[in-house]
């Protein structure tokens, strides 16, 4: 038995035929003597081929899975005799002949190799806000209040709005209490 899992459902395989395939391409162009023959050949790919059946009342609905994992490129992994990560459904096919409560079915998975970039992928979601660079959080500024400290004087000097100085302070302009501590920033 053998099981194809997305990390989240699992399908369990009965009765499996599995192979292993590494091609290359290889030159068929003549190489001058000393030259290194890795020069000449590139691995192409590496696949795993499965044979086996999907039985049970769930096995209709087991290969509709497996058709959706193929439209959706979904990255797989097949536990058998073979192990391997890191694979996409390239191949599916299903045998209508008689096997009772299931069916034959066959695979063909392509292992993906995955490499590390430096550039992040930008997706396309529409029509997008520009975001602002934040500024960094300055600490509240206090003082203590000073005989002819003025709401008006202090947005002189610390360039806070008036309004904001009053939200802040709750003091009416003309009564600002000498001795307290007031917030200007």
């Amino acid at each position: 038995m053998a099981i194809i899992t997305n990390g989240k459902q699992s399908i369990k395989v009965t009765n499996v035929t599995e192979t292993e395939n590494v091609d290359a391409n290889v030159t068929q162009y003549t190489i001058e003597e000393g030259s290194p023959l890795s020069d000449h050949t590139q691995r192409t790919g590496k696949g795993i081929s499965v044979e086996g059946f999907l039985l049970g009342s769930n096995a209709t609905n087991d290969y509709k899975t497996l058709m959706s994992w193929q439209d959706n490129g979904v990255e797989l992994t097949y536990k058998g005799r073979i192990y391997h990560t890191k694979l996409l459904l390239s191949g599916l096919s299903k045998n209508y002949n008689n096997y009772g409560n299931g069916f034959g079915v066959s695979f063909r998975f392509v292992v993906i190799q995955k490499a590390k970039t430096s550039w992040k992928k930008k997706t396309n979601k529409g029509k997008q806000q520009v975001k602002k660079p934040v500024a960094k959080a300055n600490p509240a500024v206090y003082v203590t209040v000073k005989s002819g400290d003025t709401y008006w004087g202090w947005w002189k000097k610390y360039g806070t709005a008036i309004q904001t100085l009053r939200n802040w302070n709750k003091w009416p302009d003309r009564f600002i209490p000498i001795g307290k501590r007031a917030r200007v920033k």
